[in-house]
């Protein structure tokens, strides 16, 4: 339930976006974060458009996506329709690498959809402003890795990444990953296989 209570305070953040740019429009030319944010909400604005008319993956069809095994983890459970109460089609897969520590959890949210189309613009404004923040407890950056622009938290002593990004613009993902470097998470990213998931849009 973590990941959905995350999931409601982006929904809340994309229904802001139109009012924010607003006010933004009407700041200081001279302010360059102000001028950087308006030109990513004009883009929202098609996003939404776009995403609002389309027709969402089915609780099927994702749950038929998620992969068995990532690379040395296999799959220990997994969820469909978990975020049904927000209007939106969901899948979440559990892995876990026998006889070790390393476990993983992902979550895919369709932002197709009314109110999909307004989470997933939120998502995707995550990856577009360029941030970074570290202390004696965790490292947080805005990264591109093979063209895709996240949010990457890494804690030290635990060992552990998250990531959250808009794939394609459309697919909303949160990945936990339990004793892992965020090198290895993204490579648990490449065994994902998500360009599958915009195949089946088509």
């Amino acid at each position: 339930m973590k990941n959905i209570g995350l999931v409601i305070l982006l929904l809340l953040l994309g229904s802001c976006v139109g009012e924010v740019k607003e006010k933004l429009t009407k700041a200081k030319a001279g302010v360059s974060n102000a001028s950087t944010f308006v030109k990513e909400a004009r883009k929202v604005e098609g996003r939404i458009e776009k995403l609002k008319n389309a027709v969402p993956l089915t609780n099927e069809q994702l749950k038929e996506w998620l992969p068995q095994n990532l690379g040395p983890l296999e799959r220990t459970g997994f969820k469909v329709g978990q975020a049904g109460m927000y209007q939106v089609n969901s899948v979440e897969g559990t892995y876990k690498k026998a006889e070790d520590k390393k476990t993983l959890s992902v979550m895919i949210i369709d932002g197709a959809g009314p109110t999909g189309s307004m989470m997933a613009t939120s998502y995707g404004l995550l990856g577009n402003f360029e941030m970074e923040t570290e202390d004696e407890y965790k490292h947080q950056q805005t990264v591109e890795i093979n063209g895709i622009k996240a949010q990457q938290i890494y804690k030290k002593k635990s060992n552990d990444t998250q990531l959250m990004f808009a794939y394609e613009d459309r697919f909303l993902v949160t990945i936990n990953a339990n004793d892992m470097l965020p090198e290895e998470t993204w490579g648990m990213v490449d065994e994902l296989k998500l360009e599958q998931l915009t195949k089946m849009t088509e």
